[in-house]
């Protein structure tokens, strides 16, 4: 049997936002679980029976051209859900959303939050709320690939993932912070070298550890932030760390 779990103890910032009354139609219908790297959440144009409700884990959402060219277009973590476009009526998704840092989370069938958002204008508010806050996340995105160099992208990026957990350690792969910078793996090797001899930042394979949150701000600049501000003013809730 699920054990309901307790909207106080919850990480994703969406749930601890809700009302009691709201919290409580979802409750017993998530069930919590792990996922794992690459775990694959939505696959193109495949029926969206499931939505998840992220704690620790990371997923990125990626589009892909008819050549195989491969951009992350959209970041998930604790602040948000999958796949916002069961929200907006669909029930299919022309992009792919997949686990690229492992952790937990919860699922429920994306049936139970249609008839949930039916019942409850007040949680249909609150997630719309969040698809405007993931727009603007997307288009400061877009943004920054256009007007930023890679280093700067890539400290924005890491702001993000270390937003979204708990530690100063966070699971990353050379290929998957080439997708998300859309640049190659030897750009992805020299972006972490200089951030690694500026003190920001330590690597080792696979992992990369926090070591200067103020200095990778300022390196960011004005390519992290807005989003961020913008999120906090339409859900309620804090999702930049503190310096």
């Amino acid at each position: 049997m699920n054990e309901f779990p307790d909207q106080s103890r919850v990480r994703n910032l969406l749930l601890r936002a809700l009302s009691p009354s709201d919290f409580a139609l979802l409750a017993p219908h998530l069930t919590a679980i792990e996922l794992p790297a690459r775990e694959p959440l939505v696959e193109p144009d495949v029926p969206i029976d499931t939505v998840w409700f992220l704690e620790t884990a990371i997923a990125s959402m990626v589009s892909m051209s008819p050549e195989g060219h491969q951009s992350e277009s959209g970041f998930i973590g604790r602040c948000g859900f999958v796949d916002i476009a069961v929200l907006l009526g669909g029930t299919t998704s022309p992009i792919q959303c997949y686990i690229q840092v492992p952790g937990q989370g919860y699922s429920m069938p994306s049936t139970v939050l249609r008839q949930a958002l039916t019942t409850s204008s007040t949680l249909n508010q609150l997630l719309l709320r969040y698809v405007q806050a993931f727009v603007v996340q997307v288009a400061h995105t877009a943004l920054s690939n256009a007007a930023h160099g890679i280093e700067e992208r890539l400290a924005r990026w890491l702001l993000m993932c270390f937003d979204r957990l708990d530690g100063d350690e966070v699971q990353l792969t050379h290929e998957f912070i080439s997708l998300m910078l859309n640049v190659r793996r030897a750009g992805v090797t020299m972006a972490l070298s200089s951030l690694s001899a500026a003190g920001l930042i330590a690597t080792r394979r696979g992992v990369v550890t926090l070591r200067d949150h103020a200095g990778l701000r300022d390196l960011a600049s004005d390519s992290y932030g807005a989003p961020e501000e913008a999120y906090e003013r339409l859900i309620g809730a804090k999702l930049m760390r503190p310096i």
